[in-house]
């Protein structure tokens, strides 16, 4: 079982509003609510892909019934400690005219103490039972990245492969850690190791920075729907298929999960598991809603992602 953290999860709401303008009244033809958060955006793309899954985290308020009631319809088993604050919103509003999408997302509310030490315990507990943790999104505003440091350890203690795929600032913290694999996106990837990717050969470079800081192995994901996994014997880049995107509002997530599924419960080489990342990208990118695209489009455009396994290894690119 993979087991999903999501200490800031949301209701996530899609607005389709065509031409866009700020500042004017519309009116949206299309919307979607679903549960969300990073790590429940990975949850549900795993439960397409038949991966056995379970999220955690906080929730609370009218919309941590949301996020449950949610969680209930995918069929998503979860553990949520219950919190006095309401969890957050986050809001995307696609202009299907512009080919744009902007996203607004709530900081999200403040954990006490004693439901941080309740998570803390009901985690041990969970542990238990998985062999894969991912730590996916923010920290609540009033936690520092200690707090998460803390959990990433003690799965790492436990032998579990461990993800992160956080802000800038929770990740440079978390690969104090050591996790098994991290999973920024360009940008937050840039903000980490310290400088831009102009040129492809920025991106193994990155990937050889991140594995310098702690993480065992990188994946960084880029807008252009290009990707790079660093592994033993080098870096593996994907090139995704074109589609004709609807949102990508959790592409990056339903790559993951793809990842994931495919080193981890798939068994798979490290380049089948990328196109079946790749693929479930694209996919995702189809469909309004994170996480709900078919398994059977993302495996249909797994077949068509352009692969190379880079020739130099990774201690190379860092010269």
């Amino acid at each position: 079982m993979i087991l999903t953290i999501t200490l800031n999860a949301a209701v996530a709401r899609t607005l389709v509003v065509p031409s866009l303008t700020l500042g004017h009244r519309h009116r949206a033809p299309e919307s979607m609510t679903l549960a969300g958060g990073k790590g429940v955006n990975v949850a549900r793309s795993l439960r397409t892909l038949d991966v056995p899954v379970l999220a955690a985290g906080f929730a609370g308020g009218r919309n941590g019934d949301a996020i449950r009631d949610g969680l209930s319809e995918a069929a998503i088993p979860f553990d949520l400690v219950e919190i006095e604050g309401h969890s957050r919103t986050s809001t995307a509003i696609v202009d299907p005219m512009a080919g744009t999408q902007t996203e607004i997302n709530e900081y999200g509310p403040e954990v006490t103490q004693a439901e941080a030490k309740e998570f803390s315990r009901r985690l041990e507990h969970l542990m238990e039972y998985a062999t894969a943790v991912v730590f996916a999104g923010s920290v609540p505003p009033n936690l520092d990245e200690s707090f998460l440091v803390n959990l990433v350890r003690r799965a790492r203690e436990r032998g579990l492969y461990t993800v992160v795929d956080s802000p800038p600032s929770v990740l440079r913290a978390a690969l104090k850690a050591n996790p098994s694999l991290v999973s920024p996106n360009q940008h937050e990837a840039e903000s980490v190791v310290g400088f831009d990717f102009i040129e492809d050969g920025d991106f193994p470079l990155g990937l050889s920075r991140l594995v310098e800081l702690g993480a065992a192995d990188a994946c960084i994901t880029s807008p252009e729907g290009l990707s790079y996994l660093s592994t033993e014997n080098g870096a593996i880049s994907a090139r995704a298929p074109k589609v004709e995107a609807v949102s990508t509002v959790g592409s990056g997530d339903a790559y993951l999960a793809g990842l994931l599924a495919g080193l981890l419960h798939r068994n798979l080489a490290p380049v089948e598991a990328v196109r079946l990342a790749a693929g479930c990208a694209a996919a995702n990118a189809e469909t309004l809603g994170a996480g709900l695209f078919e398994a059977r489009r993302a495996e249909e455009l797994a077949e068509s992602v352009q692969v190379e396994v880079l020739s130099r290894s990774l201690q190379e690119s860092r010269t």
